[in-house]
């Protein structure tokens, strides 16, 4: 699989493609999950909790699942560069945290978890996603 994203990089268009594809996966993963969580959080109460998730934990999902072969795709560009870069193993390490807050939060209940702790976790969320965006940034410059 590396063979081919390395191959497939190594076009002049491929890196600014792929840059292209993860900021539209970006785009989907946080607009699904601020929809999400901002409900959680108590704006909106008369949209059905259970209809908007419906809508936007998938849409969050797609967003993420381009964000995710688009981010292989990237790094197989410059693995030996990036990998010593600490904002990528920071935003890596963000990534991951943010998939176990969203694991726990949806054993606790997902939706039905409308309570204190919940809101939490959506608050802790945004705030993960927003230093994951931070950190994309700056990998670029550090």
């Amino acid at each position: 699989m590396w063979d081919t994203l390395t191959a497939l990089a190594a076009h002049p268009w491929a890196y600014p493609a792929f840059s292209v594809v993860h900021l539209i996966g970006l785009g989907a993963l946080l607009c699904g999950l601020l929809v999400f969580e901002l409900r959680t959080l108590g704006a909106r109460r008369e949209l059905d909790p259970g209809a908007l998730a419906r809508l936007a934990i998938p849409t969050a999902l797609a967003g993420f699942a381009l964000c995710a072969v688009s981010g292989a795709a990237m790094f197989a560009t410059q693995p030996q560069e990036l990998w010593v870069n600490p904002a990528l193993r920071v935003k890596l390490a963000l990534i991951a945290v943010a998939g176990l807050n969203a694991a726990w939060f949806h054993w606790r209940g997902g939706v039905r978890a409308q309570d204190r702790l919940g809101r939490w976790q959506c608050l802790l969320s945004l705030g993960i996603w927003v230093a994951v965006i931070i950190c994309g940034r700056w990998i670029a410059f550090v």
